[in-house]
């Protein structure tokens, strides 16, 4: 299926958002992920499952000021 990933079209054999997440991206520290405009708590990720063409926003969390 494909599905935007960070405003990128890609191909994906990922069923839901943790299988995609622990494909895309080896540090989940710092994350946070939306699924369209709602955020997903890292504790759903494993149950939500991903549709053809969804929108997945990946935010990290950085330092400073």
């Amino acid at each position: 299926m494909e599905v935007i990933f960070n405003q990128e079209k890609i191909t994906t054999r990922a069923a839901t958002l943790s299988e995609l997440i622990a494909e895309r991206l080896p540090d989940t520290k710092g994350i946070a992920v939306a699924l369209g405009n709602t955020v997903i708590p890292r504790t759903q990720w494993p149950e939500t499952p991903l549709t053809d063409q969804a929108v997945i926003t990946v935010i990290r969390a950085i330092r400073g000021g």
